[in-house]
């Protein structure tokens, strides 16, 4: 059933992507439009909504994707059942069973550093301690999850699983002039930028995300953080101040924790991080710096990018899924 639908949507997507394809080729010598014998020309057209059409063509390769791995999970299944000579629907919980006694779940706790409690992925910002029941809900599901994971992998690399789907390729950004914070590997060509803002709920609930990744991929990889938002708002000047200390990533953490409430506890958070108050107002207050933020918001527009989270990777923007295994993907493909 479920693969049913899959393919129902695949079809409905790869009607647009048949449209697209045939537009970009007839773009150039397409008239769509005259006025007062001026003509608007399909190219045109394209050039305002490019960003739309990416987003289509990562929504036509994500629905693939999932329709893809639906299919090699169930050869994979298949295989497996045959060689242990058991029904399909077994082998799964047969497997899983038999890795719970590998890594138990307190050694899953050990590993991930989890003794403090854990987190729901609805809720990213409060820690659940592990002796309640929310608690061991949470860790069971991630525990499982994680157990499947590595049975996938696992599985794949029995039945030599190779994958040639690739992802649509988007144009090359300069983003050179605009204000970024970057942290971890300095010197690499490889970079992941992350548009944000610090008022939006969106990019407050994939702050894990991110930090997932940067754990996982710091040590090859610069991870970079630009402002966009409507207004320059306290939090982005304190923000910007608080780089000036050296303090920026430790600001960013804060000001996400907090939440829209950051902006009303500027005092407090910089006897937080230990700021020197006099210069981090006198920078505040300073119009360079926010004529600096603003003119690199305006750049940022002036590519196309007008919403938060924007994902940029080696400068060009990522439109799929914001979750660490799917922008993982990309990376590693980066870093090839």
């Amino acid at each position: 059933m479920q693969t049913t639908s899959l393919l129902k949507i695949l079809g409905m997507f790869c009607i647009v992507l048949v449209a697209i394809c045939s537009c970009e080729k007839q773009a150039e010598k397409r008239i769509v439009a005259v006025v007062e014998g001026e003509a608007i020309s399909l190219e045109e057209v394209d050039k305002l909504i490019k960003n739309s059409l990416y987003e289509y063509l990562f929504a036509i390769y994500d629905v693939r994707r999932i329709a893809l791995n639906e299919l090699i999970n169930s050869r994979m299944i298949s295989k497996e059942a045959k060689a242990l000579h058991v029904r399909v629907d077994s082998v799964t919980s047969l497997r899983i069973s038999e890795m719970k006694q590998k890594l138990t779940k307190d050694q899953y706790v050990s590993d991930n550093a989890l003794q403090h409690g854990v987190v729901d992925e609805e809720n990213p910002f409060k820690l659940i301690p592990l002796h309640t029941e929310e608690g061991q809900r949470i860790l069971e599901k991630s525990y499982v999850k994680f157990l499947n994971q590595m049975l996938n992998k696992e599985l794949s690399a029995k039945y030599r699983v190779k994958i040639s789907l690739e992802p649509p390729e988007t144009p090359k950004l300069d983003l050179r002039g605009t204000v970024t914070y970057a942290r971890r590997n300095m010197q690499s060509l490889n970079v992941v930028t992350i548009v944000s803002d610090f008022d939006c709920p969106v990019c407050q609930s994939k702050v894990p995300v991110f930090k997932q990744l940067f754990m996982k991929y710091g040590d090859r990889v610069r991870f970079e953080y630009v402002h966009l938002s409507p207004s320059i708002s306290k939090s982005i000047l304190f923000s910007a101040c608080a780089a000036k200390q050296g303090k920026f990533w430790e600001a960013h953490d804060l000001l996400f924790r907090m939440g829209q409430n950051g902006s009303q506890e500027i005092e407090s958070l910089m006897t937080s991080l230990n700021l020197d108050p006099k210069a981090c107002k006198a920078c505040m207050e300073s119009d360079k710096v926010a004529d600096e933020i603003n003119a690199s918001m305006e750049q940022l527009r002036a590519l196309g990018i007008k919403v938060t989270p924007t994902i940029i990777i080696n400068n060009r923007i990522y439109y799929g899924e914001i979750s660490e295994e799917v922008m993982g993907q990309f990376i590693e493909k980066s870093l090839k």
